[in-house]
């Protein structure tokens, strides 16, 4: 059973990715700029677009089906209190009632730009009842904020008492690749690939296209 620090963990980090995502969205000012698609920018926002929305719907999970009804009972009260505040922001999430299918279906849509410059998801049905414009994403970012600042005051003190004895460590690979190291693992799997190549008489070989530009590492 996961218990209540582990809970507000999860809720945290994704309410920070969620955050962090939409605040890049701003950064690089996709807001107001003029995006030719396909270009590098247009597949940064769907990837950030994307993210943001796959998130919202995992903290909504973890908030409904586990932040008070699979934590220790003792915190059930506060919970209840937490999840008053919170209602009108939660509620207003789930007037979205077709986010989880659009979780479900992103990879089938791609953001395009309207004819008054808003980049909309592009989804011929028009009720589609979620989040299609950077304007619904950065509403559906900020309900998910505020809520998560309710559950960490709330629970601020368990957090600094318990939070260090549930943090599980990570371990580490052996070795963390390097650049070289990532470079000549590429190039000698490419050298057995082309070995296949020749050997089923193919008349193609492979190119840079799309690759990573080690000048820029």
């Amino acid at each position: 059973m996961k218990n209540l620090v582990e809970s507000i963990q999860i809720l945290t980090r994704f309410a920070k990715e969620i955050g962090n995502r939409t605040g890049l969205i701003v950064d690089f000012g996709f807001p107001t700029i003029k995006i030719e698609s396909p270009c590098k920018n247009l597949t940064l926002l769907n990837s950030l677009f994307y993210m943001a929305v796959i998130d919202s719907v995992s903290y909504i999970d973890e908030y409904e089906q586990v932040f008070g009804i699979k934590t220790e009972g003792e915190y059930r009260s506060r919970i209840l209190d937490v999840k008053a505040i919170n209602k009108p922001l939660i509620s207003k999430i789930k007037e979205w009632n077709d986010l989880k299918n659009l979780r479900n279906q992103l990879l089938a849509h791609n953001l395009r730009q309207g004819k008054n410059g808003d980049f909309i998801l592009g989804i011929d049905n028009l009720n589609y009842n979620a989040p299609r414009t950077l304007n619904d994403l950065f509403l559906l970012s900020n309900l998910i904020q505020f809520s998560t600042v309710t559950i960490d005051s709330e629970f601020r003190d368990e957090m600094k008492m318990m939070g260090k004895s549930t943090v599980k460590d990570i371990k580490l690979a052996d070795k963390q690749l390097s650049k070289d190291d990532v470079s000549k693992i590429t190039c000698d799997l490419l050298k057995k690939a082309e070995q296949e190549i020749i050997r089923l008489k193919k008349n193609y070989h492979f190119t840079d296209f799309g690759m990573i530009d080690w000048n820029k590492i």
